[in-house]
This record gives C-alpha cells, sequence and structure tokens, in this order.
C-alpha cells in the first residue's frame, strides 16, 4: 500500500497529523499545494499553490508505483486506521474488490443500505464512493484515463470514472460503514464551476467509458436517499441539474414555437 495525503492551503487541514498516523502502516506521501509549508515540510511533494484537486490526482499518479491505492484529503479525521487499512487490504484481496473505502460523515453519497448488495458485516457495495478517502486496486489506477486539469481542474466526476473502470474490469466498488470518517463541511471552490467540470469530463472519455460512467451516476441517483438534501453540496447541485433542466425545456418550447 501506498498512501497519498492531498494537503491544501487552510486552518481545517492536518496533513503533518495524517502523516503521522500513516507513515508507521505504509509508504506515505503528502502532495501538498500550500506553499507556506515548504520550508517546514521540505520531504512533502510540492505542487503550488494554484494545484487542485487534479494536479494534485495526476501528481500522486506520477509517483505511484505499489499495489494498493490509498488517498486521503488532509480535511478529513479517520478513525482506527490500521484495522481500516487491514479491512481494506482484505476485501480488495478476496471479494471481487476493486475499491473501497471507509464512510465518510460528510459526502455527497448518502445510499439506503437496505437497497444495497450485502458483502460483509456492515460492507456493501455501492455504485460510487467519496473520494476523500479510499483504497483503489492498481490495475485500476493504472487503467484509469489520466484527467487533463484544463478540462477538470476541482476533481469532481474522478470518483464516477473510476468506478466505471472497475466495473468494467469485472470489480466492486465497497463502502465499510464499520469505519466513519470525519470531514468538516464546506469547500474552497465553486461548486458550480466543479458541477460543469464533471461533465466536461464525462464528455471527454471515449464511448464505453462515457457509458459506464453514465451508468454509475444513474444508479447513485437511484440508490441515493430521498429526503431534502442534506448538505450544501446537494443542494447547489439539485439546483445546478434544475437550471439545466429548466433550461432545456424552455429552448424545446421555443424550437417548437418557431415552426
Amino acid at each position: 500500500m501506498q498512501a497519498f495525503i492531498f494537503n491544501w492551503p487552510g486552518k481545517k487541514q492536518h496533513a503533518a497529523k495524517l502523516e503521522a498516523m500513516f507513515s508507521p502502516l505504509c509508504e506515505t506521501i503528502v502532495i501538498n499545494s500550500d506553499d507556506n509549508l515548504r520550508a517546514s515540510h521540505a520531504h512533502w511533494q510540492h505542487v503550488g499553490n494554484d494545484a487542485y484537486f487534479t494536479t494534485q490526482w495526476n501528481a500522486a499518479l506520477d509517483r505511484f508505483d505499489g499495489d494498493v491505492f490509498v488517498h486521503i484529503q488532509a480535511d478529513v479525521w479517520p478513525v482506527k486506521v490500521g484495522p481500516m487499512l487491514r479491512e481494506a487490504e482484505n476485501y480488495l484481496n478476496k471479494f471481487g474488490v476493486g475499491v473501497y473505502a471507509p464512510n465518510v460523515d460528510f459526502n455527497a453519497h448518502y445510499y439506503r443500505k437496505e437497497d444495497l448488495p450485502r458483502l460483509g458485516e456492515g460492507v456493501f457495495e455501492v455504485p460510487a464512493t467519496d473520494c476523500c478517502f479510499w483504497a483503489i486496486k492498481a490495475e485500476i489506477v493504472r487503467d484509469a484515463p489520466r484527467v487533463d486539469p484544463r478540462i477538470n481542474k476541482l476533481g469532481w466526476g474522478i470518483e464516477y470514472m473510476v468506478g466505471a473502470v472497475a466495473r468494467a474490469k469485472g470489480l466492486k466498488v465497497a463502502r465499510d460503514y464499520r469505519f466513519t470518517a470525519g470531514h468538516q463541511k464546506g469547500s474552497g471552490y465553486n461548486l458550480t464551476q466543479a458541477f460543469e467540470e464533471w461533465q466536461a469530463l464525462r464528455n471527454s472519455l471515449d464511448s464505453e467509458l462515457r457509458m459506464g460512467m453514465e451508468w454509475v451516476e444513474k444508479e447513485r441517483e437511484r440508490l441515493l436517499v430521498r429526503r431534502k438534501p442534506r448538505n450544501i453540496l446537494d443542494r447547489y447541485v439539485n439546483a445546478i441539474k434544475d437550471r439545466a433542466r429548466r433550461g432545456a425545456t424552455i429552448l424545446q418550447n421555443r424550437a417548437m414555437a418557431a415552426r
């Protein structure tokens, strides 16, 4: 296993503490975007203040040469890291799983567990899991297309793409609800831009992978808890989708009226 910690500027980041948690267990590399920390953490991989998720993702892929790619964002607080990594290894090796993740208390994927295929005690197959903290088999990481930051720099949609690659290989995506990591609410980027880049990423893929990603997205929508959105991310995405649908309806009505 190799663990990659993505660090950005901001008080909620705690990459050094995460590094101390993970480094006794596996090789650990911090991909850092906070230039103020260059001197105090010279051994980190520094990619510049203007580097967002995709640039960090690509930098981690450049350095990955292991069997399991573990990624965690520096604003996530994991629990029972050792036992969780052992369970990740267990499910990746023995249960046909290609992507394994713990639950995260603030994320975009709140599923109805009663409708999910059960893989073990507290472990379920899911369409997509949050990319705040996950473990991915090497064959998936190496076969997933590189993401061009000129198309998608904020990283939304990468978990759907990775899930599509896993399923194309006949591998499952699993969430382990026995472990719940903490994740603060909020983001430091424009959510409308992130959603538009998600769509641009999907449209940039070859037809087979694009259809696989669309299936993941639809299956996720089918299995989500249907209630009032629980966080600002859900509200934002739903609002963007509603505007897009309204825009399409208006254009269609105009076209019909012009006939």
